[in-house]
């Protein structure tokens, strides 16, 4: 009996704990994919909230792009997080970071962080947006 308890309040952890992971958001264009994602998922107005970005090149071909980060939050302000500039050559793929630092002041409610690439030669750009929930 006891066994049975313990497996089934570990397999309830486990499920809990894989609903709480963020998931990273996809974007792909042109041979470029990214991936974006925010943790902790919830903060209190005044904290901070890391981005992380993931940018892979699956084209054949080098490509120098600039990576941006801008936050929305409900009210409509806009924050500029910051920027990229990226060389990858074929199948290479980058890490890049920022913070999110909201204010104490900022509206309550889920912001959008948006990480996005510009286009190049008349071809659209990508993008990928993460939420952060503002207490």
């Amino acid at each position: 009996m006891v066994n049975r308890r313990f497996l089934r309040g570990a397999m309830a952890l486990v499920l809990f704990s894989m609903v709480m992971v963020p998931a990273p958001v996809r974007a792909q264009s042109s041979g470029t994919n990214l991936f974006v994602s925010v943790n902790p998922t919830t903060v209190s107005a005044g904290e901070w909230a890391g981005v992380s970005g993931v940018v892979i090149n699956d084209s054949t071909v080098k490509v120098r792009i600039t990576v941006t980060f801008t936050a929305y939050d409900p009210c409509g302000t806009k924050t500029d997080l910051g920027y990229n500039r990226l060389a990858l050559g074929p199948g290479q793929s980058v890490l890049v970071t920022t913070a999110y630092p909201t204010k104490a002041s900022s509206c309550r409610g889920t912001h959008s962080v948006t990480m996005s690439t510009g286009g190049r030669k008349g071809s659209p750009g990508a993008s990928a947006t993460a939420y952060l929930e503002v207490e």
